[in-house]
């Protein structure tokens, strides 16, 4: 056995040890408190109790919360949750064993998450996760111990929920710091936008008039030609300052997605036919509008589109899907909105980078299309994530869950 709190086996019935263990108890939650990150916090929770207890491990699963409910893990856990929390409001019980019966599926469930016992963790009946303990097999725990890691289940409550508050206000202070930030780099960019696209349109007039002159067409085509491709480029990058300068209080009109790709496919075709690449537009005929309006969602498909298309070169694949669902018991319903490519994918370093303003790995190009596309979605009330390597250590994954349209909001 190890040391720590398994001196609780030894002196069993000690009032002193079980004084020690729930000083312990209270004084773990203080120190957890003193940590700012959750993961970090949970990580040493985790630690202690494990080492403390002397249990072969400990894990505490947290309810998903925000856009963590659409990852993998998320589900698992939340879909963990909703069963266990089921059992335990059936029996009336405060925690499940492997003892408690098959007839359920404890076992089972337990067996899931390599457990031997799971405790709920809630605070005011609202169930923020659980305490998942795994014994050895000659180890049961007594009366008393299950008394101690009943009140650990509630401190813990208290540090889960102190880290929701916690993280809300440091979101809500970044959101205020990053909007003024937003505003005056704004004005900037409006400024330098403006100072560029008036000689530049003044520019492409004169190529095109000079692509007209029969002498000079056909004397200086191609160099005409790779002067237009150019100014548009740059026009391309001075609609994307602009983008980027102008408030994101779109109309709200409602937009079908499909037709909409449908219609930014059609707009890329000589380019994609030109690199080779190809965009499959799997999206529902049938699927509900989304908040925002199809000129938001073209400017979104195309951002994403030509994004992977730059970063993948020759023979890329991409894929457009989405489908409706539903989150917790039908309190809300959403679309899942996916663009997929089987490029070289992103780097885990630059990930948590890429909706920066102004940040690329590219030579050419502003940096402003991601950026865009999230003040964009998150102005809806949507959010948007990403996932790379996709599919077979490659490939990139945006996933965007936007809210449905809602006549009332015109």
């Amino acid at each position: 056995m190890r040391e720590g709190f398994r001196l609780y086996w030894r002196l069993s019935h000690s009032t002193r040890t079980r004084r020690r263990l729930q000083e312990f108890v209270t004084g773990l939650a203080s120190r957890a408190l003193s940590i700012l990150e959750l993961p970090e916090r949970k990580a040493f929770l985790e630690k202690e109790i494990e080492r403390s207890f002397g249990f072969r491990r400990v894990e505490i699963l947290i309810r998903p919360e925000g856009h963590e409910r659409f990852s993998s893990e998320s589900t698992r856990v939340r879909s963990l949750l909703a069963r266990v929390l089921g059992i335990l409001d059936g029996l009336g019980l405060p925690f499940l064993n492997r003892a408690v019966g098959k007839e359920r599926g404890v076992a089972a469930i337990l067996g899931q998450i390599d457990g031997t016992y799971c405790f709920a963790v809630k605070q005011s009946q609202k169930s923020l996760g659980l305490l998942v303990i795994d014994t050895s097999p000659r180890t049961q725990l007594d009366a008393d111990l299950e008394k101690v890691l009943l009140s650990l289940c509630d401190q813990l409550a208290v540090v889960l929920e102190n880290s929701n508050l916690l993280r809300g206000k440091l979101e809500l202070e970044r959101t205020v710091s990053q909007q003024a930030q937003m505003v005056q780099l704004g004005e900037m960019t409006a400024r330098i936008a403006h100072e560029i696209k008036n000689p530049l349109s003044s520019i492409k007039t004169i190529v095109q008039l000079m692509q007209e002159d029969p002498e000079m067409g056909a004397k200086y085509s191609k160099d005409l030609a790779l002067v237009n491709a150019e100014l548009d480029r740059l026009g391309h990058s001075v609609a994307q300052l602009l983008n980027f300068a102008r408030p994101s209080g779109e109309r709200q009109e409602g937009a079908h997605l499909r037709e909409v790709a449908a219609s930014v496919v059609s707009f890329l075709e000589r380019d994609l036919k030109t690199q080779g690449s190809s965009v499959s537009n799997e999206i529902p005929a049938d699927l509900p509008h989304v908040a925002g309006n199809a000129y938001l969602f073209r400017e979104v498909f195309l951002n994403l589109i030509l994004n992977a298309l730059q970063a993948g070169g020759a023979g890329m694949q991409i894929w457009l899907r989405a489908w409706e669902g539903v989150v917790e018991d039908g309190a809300e319903r959403f679309v899942l909105l996916v663009v997929e490519d089987n490029g070289p994918g992103i780097a885990p370093t630059l990930q948590s980078k890429i909706f920066m303003p102004f940040f690329t790995t590219k030579q050419l190009g502003t940096g402003l299309g991601l950026t865009i596309v999230r003040r964009d979605i998150e102005h809806l009330g949507g959010r948007i994530t990403v996932e790379s390597p996709a599919r077979q250590e490659r490939g990139t994954r945006f996933l965007m869950h936007l809210p449905l349209f809602d006549s009332n909001d015109k």
